[in-house]
């Protein structure tokens, strides 16, 4: 799925691009590319999500991300 606008919530959708043997691709940037933090939710589908699930989880737990556009970037 390419990465476009959700309709029922208006946020961007994102996922992870993975090599052919469905490892991730991963990068490295410099940090004076970086302009501000992103908040992102995971996509929950159908089924459970285990209770023993941490915060430190769902990069690798699942694969598509909302970009949460309705976040305080004051927060941080």
């Amino acid at each position: 799925m390419p990465e476009s606008v959700d309709s029922s919530t208006g946020m961007w959708v994102v996922e992870c691009e993975v090599t052919n043997d469905g490892r991730p691709i991963t990068s490295v940037i410099h940090l004076d590319t970086i302009i501000q933090a992103a908040h992102l939710h995971p996509v929950f589908k159908e089924g459970f999500v285990s209770k023993y699930l941490s915060f430190t989880d769902p990069l690798d737990k699942f694969q598509m991300f909302y970009v949460n556009k309705f976040v305080d970037h004051h927060a941080f």
